[in-house]
């Protein structure tokens, strides 16, 4: 579901030290460490310091700017969230060099029978920078995120985000809950299990491995992966910030403005289908195709 809501602006949330050059930190102290149950999860510690933590945390409370994550509904069955959306520029730039020497997938070469393949993705890709879009989330007592896949964006079609990145604010204990769950593929065809608040759960069969949040820590894994926040316990709170790895095609296609353009409207036309307007939707693929017949035997319409 697509959720419009009002930007702040990132001079509102961005701490001093980002604009600072810290000469004590050494990428060398940021530790790895593998997830066997997904390949393709894995979580780095001491990315952010405590100090940084905290300064971000001072920053998003003092912008007075978190509200509950959908301005049109209070349901809290799938997902009970306060939240903050802005484009952080800056923080964006400080947060990929301390993580662009250890990422782990800088190509990618997307084949057709690739589990994130599609038409427009197809072909060899390369980790550029972050995605200044970001989300700042804050759980409260019994807030949690049910069963789900993050979104993959495009900017453009040689331009999109293939990664997530969860990065956590502040330390939870695990009877503190809070936990980022990854889930087994299978779960993807089922219903959720409801707990006993009526909350969407993913089933305990299909829980494949568990994140505690930890003070910089972040946790990074395909957009495809499936993954549940749980329910805070009383007493505690969840401080996280979520956005993606972008990456651009080693070798761009359809490159004329027609051809951009093109893309653009197609989509236009998707957001719109998915805001529930099949009508509208339908008449801009069709001027999107019209306008790049290239685009059109690309996506196979």
């Amino acid at each position: 579901m697509v959720v419009d809501k009002e930007l702040v602006h990132e001079s509102l949330l961005t701490p001093e030290f980002v604009y600072h050059n810290n000469s004590q930190f050494e990428t060398k102290n940021i530790q790895s460490s593998e997830i066997p149950e997904l390949p393709t999860a894995y979580i780095w510690d001491n990315v952010l310091t405590e100090e940084e933590c905290s300064a971000l945390i001072e920053k998003l409370e003092s912008s007075k700017s978190y509200s509950f994550w959908n301005p049109a509904s209070q349901s809290k069955e799938f997902r009970d969230v306060d939240t903050i959306e802005s484009n952080m520029n800056d923080f964006a730039e400080f947060l990929w060099k301390r993580i662009e020497p250890i990422f782990k997938y800088k190509i990618l070469n997307i084949k057709e029978d690739d589990n994130f393949s599609e038409y427009d993705t197809i072909g060899e890709w390369e980790a550029s920078t972050i995605y200044p879009k970001m989300l700042f989330g804050r759980y409260s007592e019994g807030g949690h995120f049910g069963p789900h896949t993050d979104g993959s964006v495009s900017l453009d079609i040689n331009t999109r985000t293939f990664w997530t990145i969860l990065i956590y604010l502040n330390t939870i204990p695990t009877e503190g809950g809070g936990a980022t769950v990854l889930i087994d593929k299978r779960q993807k065809s089922l219903p959720f299990y409801k707990d006993k608040q009526d909350r969407d759960r993913s089933y305990p069969e299909f829980i494949l491995s568990r994140v505690q949040p930890k003070c910089g820590r972040i946790l990074t894994f395909s957009f495809t992966d499936m993954h549940e926040g749980e329910p805070i316990s009383p007493g505690f709170y969840k401080y996280i910030i979520r956005t993606d790895v972008i990456f651009k095609r080693k070798d761009p296609i359809l490159t004329s403005i027609h051809d951009q353009e093109a893309y653009k409207l197609w989509l236009e036309a998707q957001e719109i289908a998915e805001k529930g307007d099949p009508y509208k939707a339908v008449e801009l693929f069709k001027r999107s195709f019209r306008l790049s017949p290239k685009l059109a035997e690309l996506l196979k319409c």
